[in-house]
């Protein structure tokens, strides 16, 4: 299967309201393809998504771990997915070890925007302010406060709600997340 048609096929499943059958519908997907075949990682990590928000911890961790291991293509690193399930048990040396991974990761320019903001958001969650903050930061790092075009929203909005949270003084992005937010409530 190439990468657009398990898109489609995932688009498609994803939007099936109930959880129980979008389950059965990806272990149905993973059946009809092989470890190493383009897809079965991705669709291992929707898997893996859908049990982590199910409550499905081990298992969740199971199927991140067989996207990993497989290598192959995937929207978002798999290690953010093994970060998330190691901060719902609390297990902080397993969070400090992907932290680390994958902070060699985004040197290596390894990450999307998706990755931080997951990473950023699950920090937060989990009430490592500074941690995520970081996070929110970093695909901000080589962008001029200015440029608000430019700027990846969802890290910047986090970014600001944690500045907040920290009550931290207001900076340039901040600033910058003020004007997107004035500019777009303007937009018709």
């Amino acid at each position: 299967m190439d990468w657009d048609t398990l898109g489609n096929a995932l688009d498609e499943i994803s939007g099936t309201p109930d959880r129980a059958p979008r389950l059965d519908a990806y272990r149905e997907l993973l059946a009809d393809l092989s470890p190493g075949d383009e897809g079965w990682a991705e669709v291992q990590m929707c898997l893996a998504d859908d049990l982590l928000t199910d409550g499905h911890v081990d298992d969740a961790r199971t199927a991140y771990q067989l996207a990993l291991e497989d290598g192959g293509r995937t929207v978002l690193a798999p290690e953010t997915g093994l970060l998330v399930v190691a901060l719902t048990e609390g297990d902080s040396a397993q969070v400090d070890e992907l932290l680390a991974l994958l902070l060699t990761r985004s040197r290596a320019e390894g990450l999307v925007v998706g990755d931080y903001a997951w990473i950023g958001e699950s920090l937060e969650e989990s009430g490592r302010l500074r941690a995520a903050l970081r996070w929110f930061t970093i695909p901000l790092r080589d962008i001029q406060p200015g440029d608000i075009d430019l700027m990846p929203i969802v890290c910047l909005t986090g970014r600001w709600r944690v500045r907040r949270a920290l009550d931290l003084p207001v900076d340039a992005y901040d600033e910058a997340y003020d004007v997107w937010h004035e500019v777009d409530a303007a937009a018709p």
